[in-house]
């Protein structure tokens, strides 16, 4: 029983190694548009491809641009979040943005590209449902009055 345990411990060792290197390995890259460079905003999006990496082992490359757009030279403007992952033979990229916050914008960014990413696991699973293909009868009038 003991030998089972120092095995277990030995390959939980191993894995998490295997792990870490794997994570040092995906190229990530962060790009300030507009809008003056923030550790916050930038360990935010840091944290946020970390659980990405976590539960999508397949990513490659993670780039992240964060801007300040302004409406026609108008005073304020919005923030905009980017996100573009890399996966062997396709890329996703996801944007979104909010009025006043770049955290916002980035997090709706990111959870964005995570639904993406989940539905496309799901596809390639072949966990996604069928729909019946639907059928209209001659005459069938759907228009509504």
């Amino acid at each position: 029983m003991r030998q089972r345990k120092r095995l277990a411990l030995e390959m939980r060792d191993r894995i998490d190694i295997h792990s870490e290197t794997r994570e040092m390995n995906l190229p990530f890259a962060i790009q300030f548009d507009g809008i003056a460079r923030s550790d916050a905003v930038e360990d935010l999006a840091r944290s946020r491809v970390e659980h990405l990496k976590r539960y999508f082992a397949d990513l490659t490359a993670c780039h992240v641009t964060i801007s300040k757009e302004s409406q026609h030279g108008q005073p304020g403007g919005f923030f905009s979040a980017r996100v573009a992952v890399t996966l062997p033979g396709r890329e996703l990229i996801v944007s979104h943005a909010h009025e006043h916050d770049a955290h916002i914008a980035l997090r709706d960014a990111f959870d964005a590209i995570r639904r993406r990413l989940e539905d496309s696991q799901q596809i390639r699973r072949g966990e996604v449902k069928h729909h019946a293909a639907v059928t209209h009868r001659e005459g069938d009038d759907t228009g509504g009055e």
